[in-house]
């Protein structure tokens, strides 16, 4: 009677503190409490997974090998045929055309019908696109969409029933998470690294407005992109894009909850809608709240609003700040930024605004963006980050600016360009060369300079050592000079 009753009380005492591990783990991680309770069968084994190998072994199965293929277009004879700096090109061939370029990159399958996501830049331009599976299959690559804004690209082969890796959330990662990549370098395939998070709201192209990277110290070279980056439990939290070339141990991924987002448009429309207000954001800098006398209110300040366009219409004007957007507080322009990226086109949005120490409600339906609009203060930089040279400066692409700052109505045809210097690198090889924000560059190393991808194409053919020799303008002073920048110097 006495061991009944002793046993009895032992399996109480057990069954309560597995219930109270239970709820204790419930209120520390409730999302991840709620995934492995009502999750399939099929995925609960990624919740108690134990080890990276057992994350691996399972994860590898849906990881696969991108190879791009384009042909090489013709160039007139005083031009050299530069690479894509964002492209995972890898010279020379199998066939050993020079007319021929195949680059490798990393994508991973989310559906088991057969699509793909990948980076934009791997497969942007490709005229053949071959997919690897790890079985040694291959299939033929059928690009469902792109969004060049988040690099995130969908790819369809037509086969099936194949595994698949789950989309995790990426808002629960927590700086200092133990992640594993798993990738191509160099063409080795299914190579996998492993790494923490290092920070999580990196900007790296110059603050390109809908960027929201996770950093992790994970090893990622060229090959890696598209890759997944897994959680412990064995969910994609991020697509490997970006590596610095000129530093270790940093890398950059896509967050997953940007890619479910940018995934859902692409499977149904094929592109990706965004929002657009028409007007230009800055952060409250303690400048700004002394100078305005804005105190400590949280909100984006409107530096520029554009005629006719959805803020304009809206009665937004400048100095304003917007403390919300739909009801959900902004405390940054990376807030703002996120919310138009989920907002889509004629759609309403209520905007909250403090004018003058009054708040008012504003209404404004959104027209589309489009790529050349400048809500964005900037455009993606020259600076590459998987194969160019550093140069310590960033450029940006904003007509509407340029026309703005001339000092005639008509801008000078030296003015023409339309790349701008955005920022420089304090300790970069252009510090000291006279080289600042906001001067026009006229010409590259002699090549006229009228569109981004004019730039691009001059800083794609340098390497380290080479000088680049700037022709640059001053719109509010129509001084024309020329800069001599040692490539990778310091």
């Amino acid at each position: 009677m006495k061991r009944g009753i002793f046993f009895a009380l032992l399996c109480a005492l057990t069954v309560g503190a597995l219930a109270l591990a239970t709820v204790s783990a419930a209120f520390m991680r409730p999302r991840l409490a709620l995934r492995v309770l009502f999750a399939p069968a099929e995925k609960v084994w990624f919740a108690r997974a134990h080890s990276n190998a057992e994350i691996v072994a399972q994860a590898n199965q849906a990881v696969v090998t991108v190879i791009a293929t384009r042909t090489m277009r013709p160039q007139p004879a005083n031009q050299t045929e530069a690479l894509n700096p964002q492209q995972n090109l890898t010279p020379p061939n199998p066939s050993n055309d020079p007319n021929v370029q195949r680059g490798t990159g990393t994508g991973f399958l989310i559906d088991a019908g057969g699509y793909i996501v990948t980076n934009d830049h791997v497969i942007h331009g490709a005229d053949r696109i071959r997919v690897r599976l790890a079985d040694g299959r291959e299939w033929r690559g059928v690009v469902h969409g792109a969004d060049v804004a988040t690099d995130i690209a969908l790819l369809k082969i037509e086969a099936g029933p194949l595994p698949v890796l789950p989309l995790g959330d990426s808002d629960e990662l927590r700086v200092g998470d133990a992640v594993i990549a798993i990738g191509n370098p160099l063409d080795y395939e299914h190579s996998v690294t492993a790494g923490i998070i290092s920070a999580k709201g990196r900007k790296v192209y110059n603050n390109e407005p809908f960027e929201d990277y996770i950093q992790t110290d994970a090893a990622i070279n060229r090959g890696n992109s598209g890759g997944p980056l897994l959680n412990q439990q064995g969910e994609v939290i991020g697509v490997n894009t970006v590596i610095r070339m000129d530093g270790s141990g940093i890398s950059f991924a896509v967050p997953s909850n940007v890619v479910k987002r940018v995934i859902a448009q692409l499977r149904a429309n094929g592109t990706v809608k965004r929002g657009y207000l028409g007007l230009t954001p800055a952060a409250l800098t303690a400048e700004f709240r002394e100078g305005l006398g804005i105190g400590e209110l949280q909100g984006v300040l409107v530096a520029d609003v554009a005629p006719d366009k959805p803020a304009d219409k809206a009665g937004i004007e400048a100095y304003d700040v917007i403390t919300q957007f739909d009801g959900r507080p902004l405390a940054s322009t990376d807030d703002f930024f996120n919310q138009l990226a989920n907002a889509q086109p004629q759609q309403t949005a209520v905007l909250t605004v403090v004018r003058g120490g009054k708040t008012l409600t504003l209404t404004a339906r959104l027209e589309e963006r489009d790529k050349n609009e400048t809500e964005s203060p900037t455009k993606r930089p020259a600076k590459a980050a998987n194969a160019e040279p550093a140069i310590g400066f960033s450029v940006r692409e904003n007509a509407e600016e340029i026309s703005r700052t001339a000092l005639t109505d008509e801008p000078a045809p030296e003015q023409a360009s339309k790349v701008m210097v955005a920022t420089l690198d304090p300790l970069g090889p252009a510090a000291d060369t006279g080289l600042a924000a906001g001067q026009l560059i006229l010409e590259a190393n002699r090549q006229p300079i009228r569109k981004l991808e004019d730039f691009n194409r001059v800083i794609a053919a340098l390497h380290e050592g080479n000088v680049l020799i700037l022709r640059v303008s001053a719109p509010q002073q129509r001084l024309i000079r020329l800069v001599a920048i040692r490539v990778g110097g310091e």
